[in-house]
């Protein structure tokens, strides 16, 4: 039993490493290397330095973000918070199949001495705010969309975030079974500005991606919006490449809708270079993270175990 698990494991790993290479020779067999090479080189130090702190800014959000969420249980330093974001966010990126999301509940347990069952469903809200809010903005950037579905979408989102999470519960109280399923989501010690920190983390990220595809190929900021709001949407597909390479770029190809043949033939190879930017900042800031910042002394928790 035990060999026909991992033969199956390493077979998805293979799978997913194939369907990502495989992307990524279709979508860069016509490409311009030489061209876009000029053109990155061409881009002002600034910018790069620019693109560079707001990537950073993302992760004070969202460590800012795990810092009020548990902070009922032990208050810790922004630069702990920190660290435990960018660790969880490198394994997330080397393993395969998000695989590295099981290191939230080992970090957490490590630095808040939080049970499972409370590390898990934190972790499962943070993914339920991301998602409300990319799916949020992908309707506001949604090419030809009526503006009456943004404006709907803002308020529901916006009724969901401010109404009590009790009101909820007894709107369903007729409807038992849901109620225990919502009840089961809903994490009642998160606070509401947590959401606007999910905002401003992938409005900083999507600015990055945006600006440096619009600088590389001189495209429109909307239509670069769109693509990068692709690539993080193709994250969810269940075959991954390594890091996402592969169906990430595949996403932002898809998400621009660029008519224009030049500007989107060299769209994939653009994508590429920019993640690599990305996960060159990110894994290099874990490193740094890693090997300069150190975790609080171990002390008791406040608050129960359930």
């Amino acid at each position: 039993m035990t060999s026909r698990l991992a033969l199956k494991k390493w077979s998805n790993l293979l799978l997913g490493w194939s369907v990502g290479g495989l992307l990524l020779f279709w979508l860069l067999r016509y490409v311009d290397v030489s061209g876009l090479t000029q053109s990155a080189a061409q881009l002002p130090a600034w910018l790069w330095l620019a693109c560079t702190l707001l990537w950073l800014l993302s992760f004070v959000l969202r460590g800012r973000r795990v810092q009020q969420e548990w902070h009922w249980r032990r208050p810790v330093s922004l630069l702990t918070a920190i660290r435990l974001v960018l660790l969880h966010n490198a394994a997330v990126l080397v393993l395969p199949f998000r695989a590295g999301e099981a290191g939230y509940p080992l970090l957490v347990k490590h630095v808040f001495a939080a049970p499972l069952g409370q590390s898990l469903r934190s972790l499962m809200w943070l993914r339920i705010q991301d998602a409300g809010v990319l799916g949020l903005l992908l309707v506001w950037l949604w090419p030809g969309l009526h503006w009456g579905w943004p404006v709907l979408c803002s308020c529901v989102l916006l009724g969901l975030v401010l109404l009590p999470a009790h009101y909820w519960l007894w709107l369903l109280k007729r409807r038992s079974a849901w109620a225990r399923v919502l009840r089961s989501l809903l994490h009642r010690r998160a606070p509401r500005s947590a959401w606007l920190l999910s905002l401003g983390n992938w409005v900083c990220k999507l600015c990055v991606v945006a600006i440096l595809l619009s600088s590389l190929l001189a495209i429109p900021l909307k239509a670069a919006f769109q693509g990068a709001l692709g690539g993080e949407w193709a994250g969810l597909l269940p075959l991954q490449g390594p890091a996402g390479l592969g169906t990430y770029e595949a996403g932002v190809w898809l998400a621009a809708g660029l008519k224009d043949s030049a500007a989107a033939s060299q769209l994939p190879a653009a994508a590429l270079l920019v993640h690599v930017f990305c996960l060159a900042v990110s894994l290099g800031a874990a490193l740094l993270a890693w090997t300069v910042l150190r975790w609080p002394e171990p002390s008791s928790a406040n608050g129960d175990n359930s």
